[in-house]
């Protein structure tokens, strides 16, 4: 969408909402290099490559971003079943493409708690892995 490829949404919606080109574009940008460190988050985790000095600072920080993403996805799927889109899309077949793309997205939480999981239980039998 940053870079001009046709992603469903006019040009002048791209304008006038979403501010593209413009500071919409940092803005996408922005939101796409974050998205990128946060599925990462998931890798300190599961690998015992990196050694974290203290594994516990990091449960506390796994299980409030496991929480987060449970209420994130909890949200998004009452808002999604109760208000009326308004996402600018063009077609029928644009909302159907998005739907079954972002669905995957539902499975985040529930992978994220199991991996925290995971680090806690192998961190608080013997304090190390």
């Amino acid at each position: 969408m940053a870079s001009g490829v046709y992603v469903g949404y006019s040009g002048h919606v791209l304008r006038d909402v979403f501010d593209i080109p413009g500071w919409g574009i940092a803005y996408v940008v922005g939101l796409s290099v974050l998205a990128e460190l946060a599925a990462l988050f998931p890798l300190l985790l599961v690998s015992d490559r990196w050694r974290w000095r203290h594994p516990r600072v990091l449960a506390s920080l796994a299980w409030t971003a496991s929480g987060v993403l449970v209420l994130v996805a909890v949200w998004h799927l009452a808002v999604a079943l109760t208000v009326e889109s308004q996402t600018y899309m063009s077609r029928d077949t644009a909302h159907t493409v998005s739907g079954f793309v972002f669905a995957p997205l539902f499975t985040t939480p529930a992978l994220m708690t199991a991996v925290t999981w995971s680090y806690t239980k192998r961190h608080r039998a013997g304090g190390q892995a």
